[in-house]
């Protein structure tokens, strides 16, 4: 009932009565405002019937007010005042001083290829600014909306209205085989990936679904030997128990790197498919989640400056 009768009344009212307490007068507070008698007049009858008092009352000096209006006049001036600041006033980040926690969520592609980076630049130019990562699942649309993510960085296709993207860069996925594979050499058939046994990478935002749906769709099948939620370690997995794995080429070309592993193409299409940092919209003008967003795009801009556009900032259809 209070919040009702609260929206009830015209936050300009508060105006019309700190000039009503200035000028003692309904006609010059009129003219100082730049409205009719009538309207003010009508505005005071409405306060009166708000408050049950009279407010003001008409005396040889004016419109003296009431004992109640006396004590209310402090309190609404206060308001008015504190009104006009949150108005005008404007959050600013800035981050050489600042000491903000950012909270992340990424997956394990992230965290090898772009982490490492991005920590050297915070460094150099924000060394107080802390970050918390937390692994992408089904939950991380949720945490964003409520405001305990600021950010998430990966491959996200359970996002819905409320949400805003930006493409970072596009992948596609190769084939990982250990190097010198008994049966594999520099062609990997269809008949091949189906023989073979499979390492599965079941991790959340590294666009397993596209894997999965594409499989289903082309009838193809595969010997499953071993699921992982993540990428640590599968180099091992790869080469020791001669695995195939379908990786992100981003991935796999850090795990290719020691040489014990080489990338192939796969035997069968699959679509490339885009990282994405996504945010809810109540953040999209917040100063400090632009910054970090636009830090995160150019780290991967810079990782290879073919792949996405740093101004494609869209926002699902609803």
């Amino acid at each position: 009932m209070k919040r009702q009768k609260m929206t009830n009344i015209d936050l300009r009212l508060l105006t019309i009565v700190n000039e009503l307490n200035k000028t003692r007068s309904v006609s010059q507070a009129a003219e100082n405002l730049e409205l009719s008698q009538s309207a003010v007049s009508m505005s005071l009858a409405r306060l009166r019937k708000h408050f049950k008092d009279p407010l003001f009352v008409r005396t040889p000096d004016g419109m003296e007010p009431t004992p109640q209006m006396t004590g209310l006049i402090e309190l609404l001036e206060k308001a008015e005042g504190l009104l006009e600041t949150a108005l005008v006033h404007r959050v600013t980040f800035h981050p050489s001083t600042s000491d903000r926690t950012f909270r992340i969520g990424a997956t394990d592609i992230t965290r090898v290829t772009i982490l490492p980076t991005l920590m050297r630049r915070l460094q150099a130019s924000a060394r107080a600014v802390n970050i918390e990562l937390q692994d992408i699942s089904e939950e991380t649309p949720r945490l964003l909306h409520a405001g305990r993510l600021d950010l998430a960085v990966g491959f996200m296709p359970f996002t819905n209205s409320g949400f805003c993207q930006q493409r970072l860069f596009r992948d596609r996925f190769v084939c990982a085989v250990r190097a010198n594979h008994p049966r594999i050499d520099n062609v990997l058939t269809l008949e091949q990936f189906e023989k073979e046994s499979h390492l599965v990478l079941t991790t959340p935002g590294s666009g397993v679904e596209v894997v999965e749906k594409a499989l289903e769709m082309n009838r193809i099948q595969r010997k499953v030997r071993l699921r992982v939620p993540g990428c640590f370690g599968i180099s091992s997995m790869i080469t020791g128990a001669d695995c195939l794995a379908i990786v992100p080429e981003q991935l796999g070309r850090l795990i290719a790197n020691g040489g014990r592993i080489k990338l192939m193409p796969l035997p069968f299409q699959l679509p490339p498919y885009y990282v994405v940092q996504h945010w809810h919209e109540r953040y999209t003008h917040d100063p400090a989640s632009k910054w970090m967003r636009g830090m995160i795009a150019e780290l991967f801009l810079e990782k290879d400056p073919s792949f996405g556009d740093k101004n494609s900032a869209v926002s699902p259809p609803n």
